[in-house]
């Protein structure tokens, strides 16, 4: 394998959208096949992905899982017929979906990967690779994610051209479906149970977790700002020094503006609370909420007063009563 794949880049011009959805299939192959292969090595998953192209742009929405065996001497061999099949069994249900290349699960591009790719290059035309690295990074602020083109390059050690993985940039694409799922999946629990009050008890427990970091945050710039205020830290040291070079006619020590800078574009970035607008804004939005559950009430009143008095009618028809009833 080309030692140089982790930094070429694609010059096809092409623009990858990723849709969550996608990586939320991965990870539950990946999740599920590790389930079910305990005190094992974990076997690499791989599947297609299902997307659409509109000129130079590249929707990857979607993907499906697909069979292959390990041969003895580490070759995948793909299930290609399994694989058309699903293709247009998807192709009947979402006609404007293709499938656009394939995902595999590991560290690092190798050659087992490129010999995979060939073979689906067989059926689908010019491929991607999609390669998820399953472990855990937390030093990582990136999607361990890495989408992968492919083309011919000179080899750096026969000269021989061939085909190479090289980097392609994606950015990631979603929908207002597609947020209500991520939402919903991001509120279950590890125990697999989402509703009632487990689930509310987890959101709160998040909320409290994220505002109190945000106030040990707060209570740090504070703290510095206080230090600089009352002239100590470093901040109030360099511009004591910063005056005392000034008046003895030497080299004046930059005073760090820049801390400033940042708490004062911080503080500006928060929102208004005490405009106005806001104000007005949120009285708008108190009111819709209190009529939309006035409305309800009312609604639930009515159906219930509807039950009642249809009880009574059946209960003292008139017609009834001549009868002797």
């Amino acid at each position: 394998m080309d030692t140089d794949t982790g930094t070429r880049q694609s010059t096809s011009g092409l623009e990858w959208k990723l849709h969550p959805l996608v990586l939320i299939n991965i990870s539950d192959h990946h999740t599920r096949t590790r389930a079910n292969t305990p005190g094992a090595p974990i076997p690499s998953v791989l599947g297609c992905l299902l997307g659409s192209q509109s000129g130079r742009t590249v929707d990857i929405r979607n993907s499906f899982e697909v069979r292959y065996s390990t041969a003895a001497d580490g070759s995948v061999e793909v299930d290609i017929p399994f694989l058309v099949k699903k293709q247009e069994q998807y192709k009947q249900v979402f006609k404007t979906l293709d499938v656009v290349g394939w995902y595999a699960t590991g560290s690092a591009a190798t050659d087992a990967h490129m010999l995979c790719h060939r073979k689906i290059s067989e059926v689908v035309e010019g491929p991607v690779f999609l390669l998820l690295d399953p472990s855990v990074d937390h030093s990582r602020k990136d999607l361990p994610v890495t989408l992968y083109e492919t083309e011919l390059h000179l080899s750096p050690d026969s000269g021989a051209p061939g085909l190479m993985f090289v980097r392609a940039p994606y950015a990631i694409e979603t929908s207002d479906a597609e947020r209500i799922g991520v939402d919903q999946v991001a509120r279950i629990l590890p125990s697999g149970r989402a509703t009632g009050s487990e689930q509310l008890s987890a959101q709160l427990a998040s909320m409290h977790s994220a505002i109190k970091m945000l106030l040990e945050r707060l209570r740090l710039i504070h703290g510095s700002i206080g230090r600089v205020a009352e002239g100590h830290g470093p901040a109030a040291a360099a511009a004591a020094a910063g005056r005392a070079a000034a008046a003895a006619g030497g080299d004046a020590v930059p005073y760090p503006h820049s801390l400033l800078r940042q708490v004062s574009s911080l503080i500006n970035s928060l929102p208004a609370c005490d405009t106005e607008a806001f104000n007005r804004e949120y009285l708008t939005e108190y009111n819709d909420t209190m009529l939309t559950l006035y409305l309800a009430a009312m609604t639930r009143g009515t159906h219930v007063a509807n039950e009642v008095v249809d009880k009574f009618c059946l209960a003292y028809d008139k017609a009834g009563r001549r009868r002797g009833i």
